[in-house]
């Protein structure tokens, strides 16, 4: 794949929705059919990449907190992540075939893009301990481990919390 066959563009929910289930653990399925109201509302805003046969990466992002995007359970940094200059990067996922080719790197220069638009100031991310290619690209890309924590969504479950200044 090279760069240039590949097209970063806002989420098409009838068009994208059968590439992406293909590649999508259950529990994103279930965010990309809550997500559809919250970007109609302007609360969120999804990116994919398309590399001509569909969608093969996607990042999602929350601008502002919604009851209806089954944060369970909500916790702080969840409501202050949305809020104010703040935007959630809820999930950012490329098929395997297609990782370590700059997809994930271009995905989230879109949604800075993005979140700048929106007059946000901050990005805010949660990723597991565990994952060092995404820990790794975030590095590259100027972003700040804040902190480690185990969320209530997730207590068994050790997790980094990254920072990005706009």
């Amino acid at each position: 794949m090279t760069a240039g066959q590949l097209t970063i563009r806002p989420l098409d929910p009838d068009r994208d929705a059968p590439s992406l289930k293909s590649f999508l653990v259950e529990r994103d399925r279930t965010r990309l059919d809550h997500c559809v109201a919250a970007i109609k509302d302007g609360d969120c805003f999804v990116f994919v990449a398309d590399e001509g046969n569909g969608a093969i990466g996607w990042v999602v992002v929350h601008t502002n907190f919604r009851e209806d995007q089954d944060w369970s359970p909500p916790d702080e940094d969840t409501r202050a992540f949305q809020s104010s200059n703040n935007a959630y990067v809820e999930n950012i996922e490329v098929t395997a075939r297609a990782r370590s080719n700059g997809v994930g790197r271009r995905l989230m220069a879109a949604a800075q893009d993005e979140a700048r638009k929106r007059s946000k100031k901050t990005l805010w991310l949660h990723t597991a301990e565990n994952n060092s290619l995404a820990h790794a690209l975030f590095d590259r890309e100027g972003w700040v481990h804040e902190r480690s924590v185990y969320p209530p969504w997730k207590p068994a479950s050790r997790t980094r919390i990254y920072k990005k200044v706009l």
